[in-house]
């Protein structure tokens, strides 16, 4: 077999546009509403009581702080794998590597904490079922509909987040019913007072739990990876980040207001959902069965949008030359990652297997490499658009076509918030955790492991791709003539060996 890299490649290296406005949306709403937020609020409710929707108030501001930052990036310069192209740009290539390949991991890590999630659940209505076997069947399924095409994953995701919107908004009207006593026991909102105050953890437990909000959020930026796959990305980017911000922090914040008003705090578990436990509490079992199944598939709908995600991530960094070329082929029709996804999902089984035959030590491994990458990606969005600005000059400034609003307070706000989220880590209470003879206090392990990742990967890096990869070079240079409006994307690069006639 001739070497990959003197031959095309099928259909070459180019994703097909396809997603629309109402894909990327449901694209990270998907992603983002997962089990962080319907199974395990109930641990940030323990954190602070009711004070926990300040919490998710603050930590949606941030939200959109940070994604006001990735916007302005976004139509200024739409490209695949955004958050690597934006660091590469304004940090260096390094900067660019690390960022995409801490954010692959992310979604790695959080598929894989996720189908143990859905299979958790699905074994507790079907016992003989185990919770390995369904993590793999249900990841397995994700990648067969991620290989058949990016509609067809495009309208597969769109249903699944449908319905998890549609069932929060579902429990919010029923509880809003119930708090009126309409249909319902009159319940008012006593319940956010009745049990130590709405304060009973004391004010210091809302920036406490903030940490752990925070991450429930997690997945809203992944809008800015599906440029290269949008019909408009100049247009639709920016406006699928606006219009997923709006949706996931209004349905988050009522979501948890409703479920303190109408159940005490103090019996919220992490062994089931505290919404499912709020519904049965209202005398309604039948829709508490549904909503467990809704769990499911919130969690099946998450592995889904992160298989998507980190594939393309994957893609990006093998065509900008991080990786081997081989792992930027398309499929010649459907316009794929093939290899990508193949090798993207196999690592999110492995995640998988890890977290539930270890999870005593591999699921705090899987779980901390999964939180520093999402906090990782979100601190260099909000760092590359000032330095995006300092590095334009105030001519080019002036003719971008949106703007981050209250700049240059925006970018301030959401660097020093994120790295108050990385910091604040290492103060989260508890005993911490004992790797050898060290204790890593509060929640600092996720900190400490993904330092450690960063590191290795930050001597592969130096020490060989950049000598061992030499194909990258011609694609960060298209993709810097494509912003600039000198070529279309659709343009073959001359000499590129992904776009040559097969001899």
């Amino acid at each position: 077999m001739a070497d990959f890299e003197s031959i095309a490649v099928g259909g070459g290296s180019e994703l097909r546009r396809a997603l629309r406005v109402r894909h990327l949306v449901m694209l990270a709403v998907g992603g983002t509403i997962a089990s962080g937020f319907l199974l395990f609020s109930a641990s940030a409710i323990g954190i602070a009581g009711p004070a926990v929707i300040i919490s998710y108030v603050i930590a949606g501001v941030i939200t959109i702080a940070v994604m006001a930052c990735l916007a302005e990036l976004c139509v200024m310069k739409p490209v695949s794998g955004s958050f690597a192209t934006y660091a590469r740009d304004t940090m260096g290539p390094l900067a660019g590597f690390l960022t995409g390949w801490n954010y692959w991991l992310a979604w790695v890590m959080g598929a894989a904490t996720e189908s143990v999630a859905a299979g958790t659940y699905f074994h507790s209505f079907y016992s003989f079922a185990p919770i390995w076997v369904v993590a793999a069947i249900i990841i397995a399924i994700e990648m067969a509909i991620n290989l058949v095409g990016v509609l067809f994953m495009g309208e597969y995701e769109f249903i699944l987040s449908t319905i998890k919107i549609l069932a929060l908004a579902a429990f919010i009207v029923i509880g809003v019913c119930a708090i009126l006593g309409i249909g319902f026991a009159h319940h008012g909102v006593t319940q956010l007072t009745a049990n130590g105050g709405f304060f009973p953890k004391g004010g210091g437990a809302v920036l406490t739990a903030l940490l752990t909000v925070f991450f429930a959020y997690a997945g809203i930026e992944l809008v800015g990876v599906t440029a290269e796959e949008s019909v408009n990305p100049a247009r639709d980017v920016p406006r699928a980040l606006f219009y997923t911000v709006a949706i996931v922090v209004a349905l988050f914040v009522l979501g948890i207001f409703i479920l303190l008003a109408i159940s005490p705090w103090a019996s919220a578990g992490t062994s089931s959902s505290p919404f499912v436990d709020a519904i049965k509490s209202l005398n309604i079992p039948v829709i508490a069965s549904v909503f467990n199944w809704i769990i499911i598939s919130a969690s099946v709908s998450s592995v889904d949008g992160a298989l998507y995600t980190a594939s393309r991530m994957l893609f990006t960094q093998a065509r900008e030359g991080n990786f081997p070329l081989r792992l930027a082929r398309t499929h010649p029709r459907r316009k794929v990652p093939t290899a990508a996804i193949a090798i993207t999902a196999s690592c999110m089984f492995i995640g998988a297997l890890l977290a539930y035959f270890y999870p005593s030590s591999a699921y705090v491994f899987v779980a901390s490499l999964s939180t520093f990458g999402f906090l990782f990606a979100w601190l260099m969005i909000a760092m590359s658009q000032p330095l995006y600005r300092l590095k334009m000059g105030a001519a080019w400034v002036r003719s971008l076509r949106w703007k981050t609003p209250l700049y240059p307070l925006t970018p301030v706000i959401a660097v020093i918030t994120v790295l108050g989220a990385l910091v604040g880590q290492f103060f989260t209470g508890g005993s911490g955790t004992k790797i050898g003879p060290v204790t890593i206090p509060g929640g600092g392990v996720a900190i400490v492991v993904g330092v450690i990742w960063t590191v290795v990967w930050a001597v592969y890096y130096l020490a060989f791709a950049r000598r061992a990869f030499s194909h990258g070079a011609q694609w960060r240079s298209r993709e810097d003539e494509v912003a600039a409006g000198t070529v279309t994307a659709a343009e073959p690069l001359p000499g590129d060996p992904l776009s040559e006639t097969p001899g």
